[in-house]
């Protein structure tokens, strides 16, 4: 694949991953989505990794770092709250 092509995909990859970092973030101010809803999890986990390939591909290693540490997180969020979840279900 000629590298102009290869570098637009990894720009359109990383615009999609800041889209949904932005939607994620305007759905939980305007209180539309929690900070533990699974598609907000999910929005920060797939905006974490596209932006964090398309820095890799960048040489961007400091944006790299902060998004996929930010997709660590967010993973960890989601596994925490699927545990909350679960063990509530269980008390009923």
């Amino acid at each position: 694949m000629h590298q102009t092509n290869l570098k637009l995909i990894f720009d359109i990859l990383g615009w999609f991953g800041a889209f949904l970092f932005l939607i994620s973030y305007f759905l939980l101010i305007s209180k539309r989505w929690t900070s533990t809803s699974y598609p907000f999890h999910l929005c920060n986990i797939l905006g974490g990794i596209l932006v964090g390939v398309s820095a890799i591909y960048d040489i961007s290693y400091p944006s790299a770092f902060i998004n996929i540490t930010w997709t660590l997180i967010a993973l960890y969020g989601l596994y925490q709250d699927q545990i909350k979840n679960s063990s509530s279900r269980f008390r009923k």
